[in-house]
């Protein structure tokens, strides 16, 4: 009779775990991405990015205009920091929109290096084209941020 105790014990035992293992697991509430904080200082950041792509504005007339010596100084002045602040910004997001949003700063900054090099060769349309460019990357960039 002890023997028949131990095995129906051990079979209780297996149905037991069996049973627990296959059943749902409690769903857990997942909390907000960021803090308030988090969000305060990515508008921040954000906020001093826009201002910078607002800035760009300025490149078309200087190309336009062939101000040469202009255009180089305002990439190299005023946006010389931009992607500095953009990758600062992007690695604060979350991982899934954290790489992208890297791709997305290090195109503007590919797009304003070949800015200035068609500035350096004189070429109007290598730099209006690569103007339009790099915002189409600022678009992509702050569509990966919070609202």
């Amino acid at each position: 009779m002890a023997r028949y105790r131990s095995i129906l014990a051990f079979f209780l035992v297996i149905i037991t775990t069996f049973l627990v293992s296959c059943g749902n697991p409690t769903p857990t509430a997942k909390g907000p991405l960021y803090t308030t904080a988090q969000l305060e200082q990515i508008q921040q950041s954000a906020e001093d990015i826009q201002r910078l792509r607002d800035r760009m504005l300025e490149i078309p007339p200087l190309v336009q205009e062939e101000n040469w010596v202009d255009v180089i100084s305002f990439i190299h002045g005023p946006l010389g920091e931009l992607r500095a602040k953009m990758s600062r910004l992007a690695r604060s997001l979350t991982p899934k929109a954290q790489k992208t949003a890297l791709d997305a700063a290090r195109d503007v900054f590919e797009h304003l290096n070949a800015i200035d090099s068609a500035a350096q060769a004189r070429d109007t349309a290598k730099a209006l084209s690569n103007y339009n460019e790099a915002l189409k990357d600022f678009q992509t960039f702050f569509d990966l941020l919070p609202s």
